[in-house]
């Protein structure tokens, strides 16, 4: 018994340290709380509601499977500036225990105009993480009995308490700049998450979490009367883990008008050192559909075969009319 449960704890112990590697998304600039708080708020219109689902590694026998639901409401608007509450949930789960990484939290965001076309964001998040496994999910030796498997035998086994809590905070920063009578802007931000090493273990084994780091640069510019290039770029680091994303594409306007504005966006990028990354984007008025793919470059390709993992992102927003003024304020709001 003392073996099996050594064995286990082992287990346990290094998937807490693996747990330095924070969540990830490839469609992250549609999932902008993820990366700094300071992004609250930061769309047109006073409320967005959105839900990703990220599925990995499904031919290998440690998939994962992520999940990510958040809701964003501009509180308090003014003409030059705009208070923003934003919840957040995302859950992460591999392996035949379910080892999960849960955290549930709610940001603050503050933007305040600089001018017409310049915005300056601030944010602050608190959340709780929580690591968590199912041991019902596991089988041992002394469920089997004879030649037939019993799952209602006892396991033999004394196991550590199977789920740890933490408090975590997280703070950001966000220069926002949009052209009224064009489709250009540009999104440079980060964000610092975990800031106060929170400790999150089970039964005593693990340790604080480091602090996550996360940079972004993402922007539209319009070339032409329906067309505007597109760049993505994202770089976080959490202890040695580091993760570097770039990539560019275009956006394609098919209909405009009131109540019939529609663009298809496709873009491709590298995450370097893992995987390549092609994505298509359907905006439909208030509506946003994104699908991207991981095709996996890194040497973990020899138990891929390069299929890392799909991705799907849907977003909603509420974009009131706007009332007609003859004063010009930042578009963001």
């Amino acid at each position: 018994m003392l073996r099996y449960t050594a064995i286990f704890t082992f287990i346990i112990a290094t998937a807490l340290s693996s747990a330095a590697q924070d969540l990830h998304y490839s469609q992250f600039y549609n999932n902008p709380m993820h990366l700094s708080p300071s992004a609250t708020g930061i769309f047109k219109g006073d409320l967005r509601a959105a839900a990703l689902y990220r599925s990995q590694w499904k031919n290998v026998p440690v998939a994962f499977e992520t999940y990510s639901g958040s809701i964003e409401w501009k509180t308090l608007q003014r003409a030059r500036n705009a208070l923003s509450i934003g919840l957040q949930l995302q859950n992460d789960k591999a392996g035949d225990a379910g080892l999960s990484w849960l955290q549930v939290g709610a940001n603050i965001g503050v933007v305040q105009a600089l001018n017409q076309n310049n915005a300056l964001s601030v944010g602050f998040g608190l959340a709780l993480a929580q690591r968590s496994f199912d041991i019902s999910r596991l089988t041992f030796k002394n469920q089997w009995g004879g030649d037939v498997f019993d799952p209602g035998l006892p396991t033999g086994e004394s196991f550590i308490p199977a789920s740890g809590l933490a408090p975590t905070l997280s703070a950001g920063l966000q220069w926002h700049f949009e052209q009224s009578d064009t489709r250009t802007k540009i999104d440079i931000g980060g964000g610092l998450a975990h800031f106060n090493k929170p400790v999150v273990s089970l039964g005593g084994i693990g340790g604080a979490l480091p602090v996550r780091i996360s940079c972004f640069a993402n922007a539209y510019w319009q070339v032409q009367t329906r067309l505007d290039l597109v760049f993505i770029n994202e770089w976080q680091q959490m202890s040695s883990a580091k993760e570097l994303v770039f990539g560019a594409g275009i956006r394609q306007i098919l209909t405009s008008g009131l109540a019939n504005e529609t663009s298809a966006q496709f873009t491709l990028a590298h995450r370097l050192g893992d995987a390549i990354i092609p994505a298509v984007q359907i905006d439909r008025n208030n509506w946003t559909l994104g699908l991207s793919y991981d095709w996996n470059t890194s040497a973990f390709d020899n138990a891929t075969r390069g299929r890392g993992g799909i991705e799907i992102a849907v977003i909603w927003r509420r974009v009131p009319v706007p009332v007609l003024t003859t004063v010009k304020s930042c578009p963001v709001f």
